[in-house]
């Protein structure tokens, strides 16, 4: 029977994600592998820290890489040719070089998008972006001005290059009178020529060392892991908080129908990871915060080595888990869509990470509403146990 796993942040994000896919990848016992990466892009940073001291954050592979699983970047991920070839490089001089593949339909980010992203973010002043071109790729392919990945890539290096001139000097151009930034703060970077050549060679690297692969062709593995970026209240669909949430679906439901049509008779554990704590990276509401004036961190809170402040984002924010029931109630609601499948068995879980830093969080309470829950009280698979 296929085993398959989906790995979702319970909160905010910055949960732990990148070590509950290295921990449930490690329960393997020889299966082949492969890690979907199921929405946004390269922004997200899954940390994996090996019992052998190296240590790696994930952004534009699966965090199961270092267990020997391929990547599968499916149809809502946005690559991004830049950051692939430099993780793809760092990843081969960690350990060897990471096998990939791209649903046909993925999106593609272009170096105009990240330009225009930071630009807008620094003009305004705000934190609620990490500089990766995320919103404007999305926005770019809502007002029609974009195509599949894989169709570009069947241009050849000329056809590339006239289509990415034609988008900067057209689209870009009037984006950029709309986001108020003027031709003097822009366009010697944007005409740069060598930017457009790297960026060309990034594509043309990565058209043939990550082949086009049908969704399907997922069946062909053992042990498929599922690995969503940000978390549930980061939701691109929470009511009200469009400007400080991610153009993404960060639970089920995306994963649920490609799940449901690449697999039968499967067993899909659903497993949400959440921090003994909360954090928050950017600007917007946020749940139980401790601020000024509130009750003070919990004591052993240390510096944050995947989170430093940084200018898009600012410095993280933390808060309190003071009741499990609000985290019960928004995975009960994710989950809850599962219901309808008569394709697969889905089973809920629960990773709580950090409990090195602090364990007040009721882990009795959620081990009484989910069954499986896994703890964790150090940054390796090893430091994870299940009850």
């Amino acid at each position: 029977m296929k085993k398959v796993f989906v790995i979702i942040g319970a909160s905010y994000g910055d949960e732990g994600k990148g070590l509950a896919t290295d921990y449930l990848a490690s329960q393997a016992a020889g299966d082949k592998m492969v890690t979907v990466l199921t929405n946004g892009g390269p922004q997200r940073g899954h940390t994996v820290e090996l019992p052998d001291g190296r240590r790696h954050v994930f952004k534009h592979f699966g965090a199961a890489t270092l267990r020997g699983a391929e990547s599968y970047f499916g149809p809502m991920y946005m690559v991004n040719p830049m950051q692939f070839a430099r993780e793809y490089a760092e990843l081969t001089g960690l350990d060897r070089a990471p096998a990939a593949y791209m649903h046909p339909q993925c999106r593609f980010t272009t170096p105009y998008d990240v330009l225009v992203n930071q630009m807008q973010q620094e003009k305004r002043g705000s934190h609620n972006s990490c500089g990766y071109g995320i919103w404007e790729t999305v926005l770019r392919y809502r007002r029609g001005e974009g195509m599949a990945f894989s169709a570009f890539l069947a241009m050849d290096r000329e056809g590339r290059a006239g289509y990415l001139r034609r988008l900067r000097d057209g689209y870009f151009r009037k984006r950029c009178r709309e986001c108020g930034i003027g031709p003097g703060e822009v366009w010697e970077v944007f005409h740069e020529e060598g930017l457009l050549q790297h960026y060309l060679d990034d594509c043309e690297m990565m058209r043939l060392v990550c082949p086009v692969l049908a969704e399907e062709e997922l069946g062909r593995w053992d042990r498929v892991l599922f690995e969503n970026a940000q978390g549930l209240l980061l939701d691109g669909n929470r009511e009200g908080e469009e400007d400080f949430t991610t153009p993404s679906t960060t639970g089920m439901g995306r994963v649920l129908p490609m799940i449901e049509r690449s697999f039968k008779g499967a067993e899909v554990e659903v497993c949400y990871v959440t921090r003994s704590y909360l954090t928050r990276h950017g600007d917007g509401p946020m749940e139980d915060e401790i601020g000024p004036g509130a009750e003070q961190a919990p004591a052993g809170l240390g510096r944050d080595l995947t989170n430093p402040t940084n200018r898009f984002q600012g410095a993280l924010r933390y808060g309190m888990i003071k009741d499990i029931g609000k985290l019960a109630d928004r995975i009960g609601k994710d989950f809850g869509i599962c219901a309808g499948s008569r394709n697969n068995d889905y089973r809920p879980a629960v990773m709580v990470t950090h409990l090195n830093e602090y364990a007040g969080i009721d882990t009795e309470g959620l081990r009484d509403l989910y069954g499986r829950v896994y703890l964790s009280d150090g940054r390796t698979n090893r430091d994870v146990e299940r009850l």
